[in-house]
């Protein structure tokens, strides 16, 4: 009985206050050139980003705020509202990384971004703590830069040079063809890379690393997140660096690859399908093929070469 008075107290209370809510629509059109920077700083909002064949840059953005301070509400809509500048070169949108004041006293926040622009331009796109989604293809992006800190990013189509960064988000990249060249950095976020690069360098603290299609050479660096890596084509002049802790390392090779190099592990296990020596009995692998060269290092994690 005394908790069904709690809840009806509750409830009163509640419907005491009178809530303040806000929702605005923001709109920008701006012209497209050849090579134009485009540069997004989402800052907390969600920014969703798609190639078409149109010749000017079309930005919505969507804002709503409930809460119980009108005051806190307004706030947050105007730390929320985008700035824009233009010039010949530059088309730069920029919202504000926010503070946590602003949370105090709100119930419902909305904030998102879209983005449509031709393939024509260089595109800047980062963001604080939103997710960020890009799909199309940007063949004049050398390179096409994509950042959050701790929202998650994902990349559907293709750029001739993509560096992608995170600090605890997650990154996915679904190529519809093989980059040229591909920069990866992120603190505990995990990484998957579908659709081949030839080119490849990454460094993680603990996230995971996943990459399929790769055609070349490739740098790693982690502390304890596992790689795998699977090789669609590996010419012999190429070379596959991995460095690890206790991250466990997989690769797959191309079919009749006859790799060289070393691959070492202080504790881990070490099994492979191609042949090589093991001086002083083990924790050491030198393989015996003339090309690509292989040098993978671990401390405690297990190493496999198929």
């Amino acid at each position: 009985m005394q908790r069904g008075w709690l809840w009806l107290w509750v409830l009163v209370a509640c419907t005491s206050v009178q809530a303040a809510e806000r929702k605005e629509t923001i709109v920008k059109q701006a012209a497209a050139r050849e090579g134009m920077k485009v540069r997004v700083e989402g800052g907390s909002l969600d920014v969703a980003v798609r190639v078409s064949a149109i010749d000017e840059v079309r930005v919505e953005v969507e804002l709503a705020c409930a809460g119980f301070k009108e005051k806190s509400v307004e706030a947050w809509m105007a730390a929320h509202r985008p700035q824009f500048s233009e010039t010949a070169e530059a088309f730069t949108i920029t919202v504000q990384p926010t503070q946590a004041p602003f949370l105090k006293g709100l119930v419902v926040t909305r904030a998102r971004m879209q983005v449509i622009l031709p393939p024509y331009v260089q595109l800047d796109l980062s963001a604080q703590s939103g997710n960020l989604q890009l799909e199309g293809e940007l063949a004049r992006a050398k390179p096409l830069r994509l950042y959050s800190a701790s929202g998650d990013v994902e990349f559907v189509g293709f750029a001739p040079e993509v560096e992608a960064r995170s600090t605890s988000g997650d990154i996915r990249l679904r190529f519809s063809r093989p980059v040229e060249s591909l920069f990866v950095r992120t603190s505990s976020g995990d990484v998957e890379v579908t659709g081949g690069a030839k080119l490849v360098r990454a460094d993680s603290s603990s996230g995971e690393l996943r990459m399929t299609g790769l055609l070349g050479s490739v740098g790693v660096a982690t502390t304890s997140g596992d790689v795998q890596l699977t090789f669609d084509a590996l010419p012999s002049e190429s070379e596959v660096r991995i460095t690890t802790t206790s991250g466990k390392v997989r690769l797959t090779l191309p079919p009749s690859s006859k790799p060289g190099g070393e691959v070492s592990s202080v504790r881990g296990e070490i099994r492979s399908a191609y042949p090589g020596q093991t001086p002083g009995g083990g924790g050491k692998l030198l393989l015996s093929g003339e090309g690509p060269k292989l040098w993978v290092n671990t401390t405690s994690g297990r190493i496999e070469l198929y």
